[in-house]
């Protein structure tokens, strides 16, 4: 056993607090004052020389490279970057067990133990760190019960084993097995749904969705997939079909991170959607569809209601159209006809909830509540099979949203595209051999709907999104208490758009803030509270930052009849940058990176001498990073001593690794000559690499990348600190090998490369990082939504 752990690097448990007192004095700046080990690993079956640690805050690995282990790698990943963990008991031929932690930024990390190790003590303890009762979705329990009364508890039979389907079983059962038995559970959860197929089970909790996956001939082998409701971005529940597929099925979409595959035919990220298939008379699939609802979406609080909707009365004419029938084209159709049919018929929504708008295809429908979009999709042969889905997306998990009027000849539909907040890109397969890679497609991680031109008012949708996407009072949503006006929805007057854009002009030039701001609340386009604080435009395209959003206009096609209005909420945004003018290139750049998993960059050049670039760097800095804590990590942050690096430091100075530089110094310099940063922020540690500069402030990372031969463009591009999500710090190794940081954000890592002689330094950053990811971490904004949901 010792010779297969040691081969397959299995760690074994040590004990926690004598190596809590090693670690302490071999590097005293690892761990925080008040953190602790509860457990510790060490590979290769305890010979190895790498370590793994659970802390009261993290999860750290201490990884020695290279041949002498002279250099070490730390990875810290606090446990409020978790969104899932799972944990796989030993069988019979695969005799280790394993723990996988899936967080944000870093991925998937996976570690072997062997098979003395107590996997299930493992998985309590995360489940204890990790999901609590702030991490859980609202309670709703009520459906639950009531889902159960109805069914019977019929074992699954021989079809349903072939197709996989699960059937309902009794909730206080699998409760009292999972507390007592295999101790799966928290002491203060509770089993409010369960299924099980065969040997295997799925399981809605108060605080989790549970996977149970029986694997292996003997079934010796077991996973327990815990995913934290957070995690959870939508759903869909598909009725059962005729007597060929008689299975009804659900489906989560969520954000497991994990490594990105380019393989054909498979997902980008092979943990975002979880399908199971319901049998048919043994779960009551509207009852679990109403549970997942109130876990998402809020507990439903209220009565039945007869409210009608703000377009109630609106006559649906049909499609008109032979083209808009073919190409399935939507029509805006009367919202009180759904909303009693969808409340009454089809108990899809909360009796809180009202439909405000509603638009149907050839025969599938999109209806816009006040919580969520819900697509109806009629399958089977023109909609007439029995089989129908119904998709779920609720209004926080739609980051980003755009709408285009139509084109001229061949393209005469309009679209409304969404942006949505997980990763369900897709790579297909190629069609034949020979044949290049095709693109990937991105599935629901962006949606493109079709209207009829002349049945849909673009700018109606384009207010209703404005009223339900942008954040008010503090980051949060439009209350679903609080129906968008009827005045907003009301039809737009003739060419609006149109008028807009022929006053704005043709030429590139920059554009009065004040003006846009009349004719944009004339038109109806920016809401009552919301005004442009910068205009800018080039060529036909303009952009125009409020204080809710970041609004382009893009003109599109040859005859420029086709314009997109798109819309990102400055609450999405996570990275931007500034870049200003070089010696040949006339042109300043605005980048910026919203939360998204597909095209999520929008790009913006602006003349020289027509915009100031810094007073837009400070006012989305404002709205992203304002109300950030702007202390220092560091007790003794300023207090900065020169590095006497010494030949070799001066040689590896040469070759851009970066040396330290006085933050007191360019915390005054960053605040003047340019006007970087906020008057509450500043410089914690700085690191100069030939001409560019990396910078971690109390509040953001700081990449300063010098461009071109004369360095006269120069970009400054912030990632804010409260989206980063794990990071690692690398001591120096033999010759050439300095310390190494890396700070993983949902947007990928940033890496910096430090000079030899910096080892104090590279406790200072770690310092740093810890301080801001694991001491009261500031959440992000679907985070507070949800726990104020379940409040």
């Amino acid at each position: 056993m010792g010779l297969i752990a040691f081969l397959g690097d299995n760690a074994a448990q040590i004990e926690s607090k004598e190596y809590e007192q090693k670690i302490r004095e071999e590097d005293p700046r690892l761990l925080q004052n008040d953190e602790h080990l509860v457990y510790a690993f060490k590979g290769r079956g305890g010979s190895g020389r790498d370590h793994y640690m659970l802390t009261t805050k993290r999860v750290l690995v201490r990884d020695k490279k290279g041949m002498t282990g002279k250099r070490i790698r730390y990875i810290s990943v606090p446990y409020t970057s978790i969104r899932a963990f799972s944990v796989e008991t030993a069988g019979s031929i695969d005799t280790d067990q394993e723990l996988k932690i899936y967080a944000r930024g870093i991925g998937k990390i996976s570690i072997d133990f062997v098979n003395k190790i107590d996997i299930l003590a493992i998985n309590r303890f995360l489940s204890s760190v990790v999901i609590g009762k702030d991490a859980a979705g609202a309670a709703a329990g009520a459906f639950a019960h009531d889902a159960n009364a109805t069914m019977n508890g019929s074992s699954t039979g021989l079809l349903d084993l072939f197709g996989s389907n699960y059937a309902q079983i009794d909730n206080q059962k699998v409760e009292s097995h999972l507390k007592s038995n295999i101790k799966v559970l928290l002491e203060d959860e509770k089993v409010e749904l369960a299924f099980k197929c065969g040997r295997d089970s799925f399981i809605l909790t108060s605080l989790r969705v549970l996977k149970i996956d029986v694997q292996g001939v003997t079934g010796k082998s077991t996973e327990y997939l815990s995913i934290l409701w957070p995690s959870i971005k939508g759903y869909s529940i598909e009725t059962a079909g005729n007597i060929i597929d008689r299975d009804s099925e659900l489906t989560l979409f969520f954000n497991l991170p994990d490594s990105p595959s380019a393989a054909e035919g498979s997902p980008r990220n092979s943990r975002t959607r979880m399908k199971i298939d319901l049998r048919d008379g043994q779960a009551d699939l509207f009852a679990v569809q109403r549970y997942i609802s109130d876990k998402l979406l809020g507990p439903d609080t209220v009565t039945s209601s007869q409210y009608t909707g703000s377009m109630a009365g609106h006559q649906d004419t049909g499609s008109g159209s032979l083209f808009a029938w073919a190409g399935d084209d939507n029509r805006m159709i009367d919202p009180s006809e759904a909303n009693r049919k969808f409340h009454s018929d089809i108990p899809i929504l909360q009796n809180c909830e009202h439909i405000e708008l509603a638009f149907k295809g050839r025969r599938d429908m999109m209806l816009f509540t006040t919580k969520r979009c819900i697509f109806v999709d009629m399958q089977g042969f023109l909609g007439m099979g029995k089989k129908v889905e119904y998709i779920t997306l609720p209004w926080t998990t739609v980051t980003a949203f755009s709408v285009r009027s139509a084109g001229s000849w061949v393209d005469k539909d309009s679209e409304m595209c969404l942006w949505l907040d997980f990763d369900d890109v897709f790579n297909p397969m190629r069609e034949n051999e020979d044949d290049p890679p095709p693109p990937p497609i991105p599935r629901r991680s962006y949606l493109e709907i079709d209207f009829q031109k002349d049945k849909v008012d673009t700018m109606v949708v384009h207010r209703y999104l404005s009223e339900r996407l942008m954040r008010v009072n503090g980051h949060q949503l439009k209350p679903f208490t609080s129906p968008v006006s009827p005045d907003l929805l009301q039809p737009s007057s003739s060419g609006v758009g149109e008028n807009l854009l022929n006053w704005i002009g043709d030429n590139a030039a920059s554009i009065d803030a004040e003006s846009v701001n009349e004719k944009f609340h004339e038109a109806g386009m920016i809401q009552h509270d919301e005004h442009v604080a910068f205009a800018f435009k080039t060529g036909r395209d303009s952009l125009y930052l409020t204080n809710k959003r970041l609004f382009v206009i893009d003109v599109q096609g040859m005859s420029g009849k086709r314009k997109e209005y798109m819309s990102v909420p400055l609450d999405v945004i996570r990275v931007w940058s500034i870049e200003s003018a070089g010696s040949f290139d006339r042109d300043m750049e605005l980048r910026v990176w919203f939360k998204g998993h597909w095209n999520n960059k929008v790009k913006q050049d602006l003349r020289k001498g027509k915009a100031d670039i810094f007073a837009i760097q400070h006012f989305i800095a404002h709205f992203i990073i304002g109300s950030a804590d702007g202390k220092a990590a560091l007790a003794d942050a300023h207090a900065y001593k020169p590095s006497s690096s010494g030949a070799m430091g001066k040689l590896l100075g040469f070759l851009d690794d970066a040396h330290m530089k006085d933050p007191v110094e360019l915390t005054n310099k960053l605040r003047s000559s340019p006007a970087l940063l906020q008057e509450d922020e500043s410089v914690e540690a700085a690191f100069k690499g030939g001409r560019d500069l990396f910078v971690i402030t109390s509040k953001r990372i700081i990449v300063i990348d010098k461009k071109g031969i004369t360095g006269k463009s120069v970009e400054y591009k912030s990632y804010p600190l409260m989206y980063n999500k794990a990071f690692m710090v690398e001591t120096e190794g033999h010759l050439l090998n300095g310390a190494e940081v890396k700070v993983y954000t949902d947007d990928g890592p940033i890496k910096q490369e430090l000079a030899k002689k910096q080892k104090d330094n590279v406790w200072a950053i770690h310092e740093i990082l810890s301080g801001k990811m694991l001491n009261n971490p500031q959440k992000e904004i679907a985070e507070v939504e949800i726990e104020l949901s379940a409040a």
